[in-house]
């Protein structure tokens, strides 16, 4: 959602009611003085945010991750010439002009950490670099759902694919086994294989990233779509959507069948074993799915989400042109983001939602 500033509209004002005198009652509920999708964390509450706060920072601590933190409020085309805001994501954020009087520019509230990482880094003039962060984005939801979501991440510049995806992968095990999180599974996926197979039977770009989020969002639809529309392609558009293992044996033999229709898909493979070997070692469920996070001209390769209990709590994955679009240079880049006060939730129940 864009909002603008005071200066530019009226501003949305709870009702005010007032009785015949004069005299301004009280509201009704706490919620009159209270914007939606913001909320209060009681003393409680506040417990359990620092007890996986702690956990979060010893576990990736432990590791060699460093803790950074972003600006708050930060330039709309840091986001844009990154490539971070789908058309959909563009709608949610919440924008206004910073105003001095005479001049001004389009500014947002952080609608995401990884972006503000990523120019930190290619500031910093380091090679390699660990680093982690806890701090809220925002975007806006319908109705009262949050829109403060406060995350817990961690971003890994210039350590190469197979290394920093094995790490990444181990390192959400890892937090959510130090948090006592239970019934937990990967879901695994690589931005390449959908954009190599949908490329080779035709899709446009465009359609490839109206196909990519449907998929996402669980569409079982999407193929049939796409098969209709490009009939020369069906059979690798099938095995794409018929992508469901839980072993390396899985992506060898999708390699067999895939490969011989797909040239271009053998490094996206090669990811996809690689990050399932790192689980079976870590001793985690997993699957292997077409598609498992939005955003998809964002990521480059491996992306990732992680479930407990059937609810999500983690996703992540690679971006490695990302330092380049901020103004560094080129580098391998991945990370992810937890939903730190979901996490608190799981924490206390054991992974039950």
């Amino acid at each position: 959602m864009t909002t603008t500033a005071a200066s530019e509209t009226e501003p949305n004002r709870a009702a005010s009611p007032s009785d015949d005198d004069g005299d301004t009652a009280m509201p009704d509920s706490a919620n009159a003085w209270r914007s939606s999708g913001m909320r209060e964390l009681d003393p409680e509450a506040m417990r359990r945010f620092r007890k996986v706060e702690s956990r979060f920072l010893d576990v990736t601590g432990a590791r060699g991750y460093d803790e950074v933190r972003t600006p708050t409020i930060e330039p709309l085309h840091l986001y844009t010439s990154a490539g971070a805001l789908s058309p959909q994501m563009l709608d949610r954020v919440y924008s206004f002009l910073d105003w001095d009087g005479w001049s001004g520019e389009r500014v947002v509230l952080r609608p995401d950490a990884t972006v503000p990482t990523a120019r930190w880094y290619a500031a910093s003039g380091n090679d390699v670099a660990r680093v982690s962060y806890v701090q809220p984005v925002y975007r806006f939801e319908p109705g009262d759902a949050d829109r403060e979501l406060w995350q817990c991440g961690v971003e890994l510049f210039g350590a190469p694919a197979a290394e920093g995806d094995a790490e990444l992968l181990t390192l959400a095990v890892e937090l959510l086994e130090a948090l006592g999180i239970e019934d937990r599974r990967v879901d695994l996926a690589h931005a390449g294989l959908v954009r190599a197979v949908l490329a080779s039977v035709g899709v446009d770009t465009a359609a490839q990233l109206a196909a990519y989020d449907r998929m996402v969002a669980g569409d079982e639809t999407v193929i049939e779509d796409l098969t209709a529309a490009k009939p020369e392609g069906a059979a690798a558009l099938r095995l794409l959507s018929g992508v469901d293992g839980d072993s390396p044996g899985y992506v060898a033999n999708l390699r067999t069948a895939l490969l011989p229709l797909v040239p271009g898909i053998e490094q996206a493979l090669t990811d996809l074993e690689g990050a399932a070997r790192a689980l079976d070692a870590a001793g985690a469920a997993y699957r292997i799915l077409p598609a498992t996070a939005g955003n998809f001209e964002y990521y480059s390769g491996l992306t990732f989400r992680v479930t407990a209990g059937g609810v999500e709590c983690i996703t992540g994955g690679r971006y490695d042109g990302l330092t380049e679009s901020v103004g560094g240079a080129a580098a391998p880049a991945s990370g992810f983001a937890a939903y730190l006060l979901r996490l608190a939730d799981l924490a206390q129940n054991g992974g039950a939602s």
